[in-house]
């Protein structure tokens, strides 16, 4: 879709934002945006929201971050080249007040996938 769009602001059949023609999303090998997601658990409340993405969104190498609340999901968009290792995710959580349930990525990564075993106490505000 941007590259259409890019097409027609280059013709002058559309006029964009200089962000949209110039703007390149991170992407996989495929062409795909760079996603890890972070299972999270226990954030119940915004306040446990904006605490995990203030801690999240400061990583070296992160391009776009979004916290779902009701999924307890963080989805970390990374800048080309870049990736973050579980350590330092499991540690931004862990300061953050709470635990990794699972980390997945859409790309290929030295780090691989986690998942936390079975058991865990959830943290309630």
């Amino acid at each position: 879709m941007r590259t259409l769009a890019t097409a027609l602001a280059l013709t002058g059949a559309l006029t964009l934002p200089a962000t949209w023609a110039t703007a390149q999303e991170p992407a996989t090998a495929d062409g795909g945006p760079r996603i890890i997601e972070v299972t999270i658990l226990g954030m119940v409340c915004p306040f446990c929201s904006y605490g995990v993405q203030q801690k999240m969104k400061g990583l070296e190498g992160v391009a776009d971050l979004e916290i779902d609340l009701d999924e307890g999901l963080a989805t970390l968009t990374v800048a080309d080249g870049k990736d973050l290792s579980n350590e330092v995710l499991l540690e931004t959580v862990k300061n953050a007040g709470f635990e990794v349930a699972k980390i997945s990525r859409t790309f290929e990564s030295e780090f691989p996938d986690y998942e936390r075993e079975k058991g865990v106490l959830r943290r309630q505000c």
